[in-house]
């Protein structure tokens, strides 16, 4: 195996894998295609739970997540004082971080050419030969919603203190607010092109006790991988992160996902192992492949069905989902306790109607 591993991409788990490489005494070289990391619309919210494989440090949090809110069509039907269970973090910050501890050689501005399988960086152009797909969407192959985002500023956001979560089951998306410091991070992701999910996030901005009267900036928009697993490989290269479909798609979190996946890509990589089969084994792996499922089932209900069956679901179920916590026997056990919900998810994951 060569010492210097290639990496497309410098996203978390891009960043993960260079780490994880390090460790293993192999050096990784990362192009990433644009000229700073972290540019893609983020809620930057990560759990701190137990299966992230990397501390995050001190210096990025800008803030601990202290308190999780889910609605379901302007219902609570979660709120949950949290202790150490995320942060809101400075993403570039990071994911700068992550790399000068791998040691990893970073060229930005770097395209990777999936056709030809170069990579021009620096002016030149190199043949990539093995290594970590990690560049994200537009390598992954399934299902995609797209989300907008735009920070918020009001004198009424200031001390905002927790991760709020808005399920709108005639959009099939979800609404967020996440605080940023002084100002807060909103968004919405759904079935539906960017001027009306626009529109969508102005009208509920408006409408949104926390929200109203803020002023929006920084609007921006990009798609999200929902249609789960996309394992595989691309010109020899192993997809990970969202390429690969690492993103929960309930709630589109995907930088635990990424990172997780990452990571022990990239140390199975190192270990002569397969990368794919330690993909697929993951934990994570599982807990995409059961929301893909209930999504899957949802999107085949009416919207009068649809609200009926997220607002019967066990409170665990709720509770799992907002905290993004990954557990997925807790889910199936809640499920359990009401076998004719879990019936009636069983009939639309079989298509029924």
């Amino acid at each position: 195996m060569p010492e210097e591993i290639a990496i497309i991409g410098g996203g978390p788990a891009g960043a993960a894998a260079a780490v994880a490489l390090s460790k293993a005494g192999l050096r990784a070289a990362v192009y990433e295609a644009m000229d700073r990391l972290a540019v893609k619309p983020c809620g930057r919210a990560v759990p701190a739970t137990s299966d992230l494989p990397l501390p995050i440090p001190r210096d990025v949090i800008i803030e601990p997540v202290r308190r999780a809110v889910l609605y379901v069509d302007g219902v609570k039907t979660v709120d949950v004082e949290l202790s150490g269970a995320g942060y809101i973090v400075d993403k570039e910050e990071l994911l700068e971080e992550w790399l000068a501890l791998a040691g990893a050689e970073v060229h930005k501005s770097s395209r990777f050419n999936p056709f030809t399988g170069v990579v021009r960086a620096g002016g030149e152009t190199r043949e990539v030969k093995g290594g970590l797909l990690a560049g994200g969407v537009a390598f992954y192959g399934g299902e995609k919603i797209l989300a907008v985002q735009a920070l918020a500023r009001s004198e009424g956001l200031k001390g905002l203190d927790g991760l709020y979560i808005y399920f709108d089951t005639g959009l099939l998306g979800y609404y967020w607010v996440f605080p940023y410091g002084d100002i807060a991070e909103v968004g919405v992701g759904g079935y539906a092109d960017f001027e009306a999910l626009r529109r969508l996030l102005e009208r509920f901005v408006e409408g949104n006790e926390l929200t109203r009267g803020a002023r929006l900036t920084d609007l921006s928009g990009a798609p999200i991988a929902v249609g789960g697993l996309d394992l595989g490989t691309l010109k020899g290269l192993v997809k990970v992160g969202e390429a690969a479909g690492f993103v929960l798609p309930l709630t589109g979190e995907g930088i635990r996902p990424s990172v997780i996946s990452g990571y022990y890509a990239g140390a199975a990589l190192a270990k002569g192992d397969d990368p794919i089969s330690a993909l697929s084994s993951l934990p994570v792996a599982r807990a995409v492949r059961v929301q893909r499922s209930i999504l899957e089932a949802v999107k085949r209900m009416s919207q009068e069905r649809r609200r009926e069956f997220l607002m019967a679901m066990p409170a665990e179920v709720h509770e799992e989902v907002a905290l993004g916590s990954l557990r997925t026997g807790r889910i199936l056990r809640a499920l359990a306790s009401r076998p004719d919900l879990a019936l009636k998810l069983i009939k639309y994951m079989g298509g029924g109607g």
